[in-house]
């Protein structure tokens, strides 16, 4: 039965996080995007207190773990979530959500670096051909420098800001999981409010336009269902599935967002994304399967 509801739990966790992109696009149009951010993580920082207050027995990170949790949160929530939003607002939900999935390369690259081993030539070939395909994605448009092009190298920074998010969410593995992601989210609203208030000044948007009742339904979905039950949900899937069976569901993203973006939105990926996407799907799933096999034989 707790296997059952972890599939469950992966699988819609996986469709509110495909969605999201789509979700962004249409919220960005009316609300800045690092105020979207902020946002988002108000709502979310507010679902994850109330559901920590009706399931937790009032214990509390110790000193240690509140110090990871701020520098994940920065890198996670404040970093990942201003590369994407900006991102998504210049490029398509498909593309995206493709690139993105470039994750894995950015946490191999970044764990090398910061264990000082270098990783198999395997995984470093499979990196290589991910970033074929990468190329591809970005260049499917044409060869001219566009806002869409500005967008995909924000949205690959975003991988970048996931990847050392990863780094420090290591450090956190023996706390409480509810907990260490209220903080989290904690910090990473708390660093994104003095980005979102220069954003304000500065955009001087249409505050009334937030409160449309359409832009409201995507922000709860954002900011409830992706960000707050979404993390509760994966948290419960990774704990009743194991870390390696939960990360294969996040391969569905990117189909979830194509198949959303092109339902909601309209936009048909060009011929380009498919074969790129396509490389970039073969890179990711073969390095970590390759990265598995290496963890296995030569244990840290």
């Amino acid at each position: 039965m707790k296997t059952n509801l972890g599939f469950f739990f992966s699988f819609i966790t996986v469709f509110f996080w495909g969605i999201s992109f789509i979700a962004i696009k249409i919220v960005v149009r009316v609300i800045p995007p690092i105020t979207l951010g902020a946002v988002r993580f108000a709502i979310s920082l507010f679902t994850l207190f109330v559901f920590t207050l009706l399931t937790s027995r009032g214990e509390k990170l110790p000193k240690a773990a509140r110090k990871y949790s701020a520098i994940a949160g920065f890198w996670g929530i404040t970093m990942y979530f201003i590369f994407e939003n900006i991102g998504v607002h210049f490029t398509s939900p498909s593309q995206a959500s493709l690139l993105i999935s470039t994750v894995p390369i950015f946490t191999i690259a970044i764990a090398d670096i910061y264990r000082k081993k270098r990783s198999s030539w395997k995984l470093y070939a499979m990196s290589f051909l991910s970033l074929v395909g990468v190329a591809i994605i970005i260049l499917s448009n044409g060869f001219e420098f566009s806002s869409n092009i500005l967008g995909d190298l924000l949205i690959l920074l975003a991988a970048f800001s996931w990847g050392m998010y990863t780094l420090y969410i290591n450090q956190l593995e023996e706390y409480d999981n509810l907990l260490a992601t209220l903080e989290i989210t904690k910090w990473g609203l708390i660093f994104l409010i003095p980005f979102s208030a220069v954003e304000m000044f500065i955009e001087s948007p249409n505050v009334v336009r937030f409160l449309h009742p359409d832009i409201l339904v995507w922000l709860l979905f954002l900011g409830v269902l992706c960000s707050g039950f979404g993390y509760v949900m994966w948290n419960y899937a990774i704990k009743s599935l194991g870390s390696r069976t939960s990360s294969n569901f996040i391969y569905l993203i990117p189909l979830v967002s194509i198949i959303a973006d092109s339902l909601i939105l309209k936009n048909m990926p060009s011929m380009g994304v498919y074969i790129g996407g396509t490389l970039v799907m073969i890179g990711v799933i073969l390095g970590e399967r390759f990265a598995r096999v290496e963890e296995i034989k030569v244990p840290d």
